[in-house]
Order: structure tokens, then C-alpha cells, then sequence
């Protein structure tokens, strides 16, 4: 019987770890929208073919990061890392997903976007998906 104990903490480990991806399943389709976000159901990936040209994209990822209490761990011509700030609840901390983004211009005035976001090992104790409400919040500022 001691011998399962090991067991049993092994796999809740693993089914309350990591949820979330660090790189989108989404994909553009000559069929999508503009400004109209493609989401999945638990919103750990989102996407948006955004009406904004490249430079503009980066600058509103940016703005969007900030409003959702995100800092800027590393960025590249086309993508953009982030991890939300950690804070202190009464009973769980929250914070600490980290956000991947990325983008590729599809014209000069419309760029691709996906969002993935990453929780960590303690995962749905206080962490939630963002790529949803960054995505809609992308929309918001490119009008």
C-alpha cells in the first residue's frame, strides 16, 4: 500500500500541472474576418486576423499586455512572451501565466495574430486563460 501513495501524488501532480500551450493551434484561413477573434472553448488559445499593419500590431500587443497586468519577458520582430505579475490572494496567489504571441502580416494593413497562454504547475488554483480577453481587447484598440 505504501507504494501507491508515491503513485497517487504523481499523477495529481500531472493532472493539475501545466494546462495551456506556449505556441497557438490556430491557423489563418483565407475565409476569416477582419477584427473577428477565433477562440477556443477554454480560451488557453484565441486568434484574430487584426486590422493593423505590422508596427501597429506590436504597439497595441503591447498596450494590451499592460492592461492585463502583463510585463514583456523577451520579444522578436513577430512575437511577443509575457508573464502576468503574481500577487497575493487571501487563500491562493494568481498571476504568473505566461503569454505567447505572435503575428505575421497577411497585407500591409492586416496582420495574423495568436494568442496561447501557459499556466503553471498549480494551474486552475488562481490562474486563468487570457488569449480570449487579449484578443478582444486587440480588436478594441485597432478600430
Amino acid at each position: 500500500m505504501k507504494s501507491s501513495i508515491p503513485a497517487l501524488i504523481a499523477v495529481a501532480a500531472i493532472v493539475s500541472g501545466c494546462a495551456g500551450m506556449d505556441s497557438s493551434k490556430m491557423t489563418y484561413s483565407t475565409q476569416q474576418q477582419v477584427n473577428e477573434p477565433q477562440k477556443a472553448q477554454d480560451c488557453y488559445d484565441a486568434a484574430v486576423l487584426l486590422g493593423a499593419n505590422v508596427t501597429r500590431t506590436k504597439d497595441i500587443t503591447k498596450k494590451v499586455l499592460v492592461a492585463v497586468d502583463a510585463s514583456v519577458e523577451s520579444e522578436t520582430a513577430d512575437a511577443i512572451k509575457a508573464q502576468r505579475n503574481r500577487h497575493i490572494g487571501l487563500l491562493v496567489g494568481s498571476g504568473g501565466e505566461e503569454l505567447f504571441i505572435n503575428w505575421k502580416a497577411m497585407t500591409p494593413e492586416q496582420t495574423y495574430v495568436t494568442v496561447a497562454t501557459k499556466t503553471g504547475f498549480v494551474g486552475g488554483a488562481g490562474q486563468k486563460a487570457w488569449s480570449c480577453q487579449v484578443v478582444d481587447e486587440m480588436v478594441k484598440m485597432a478600430k
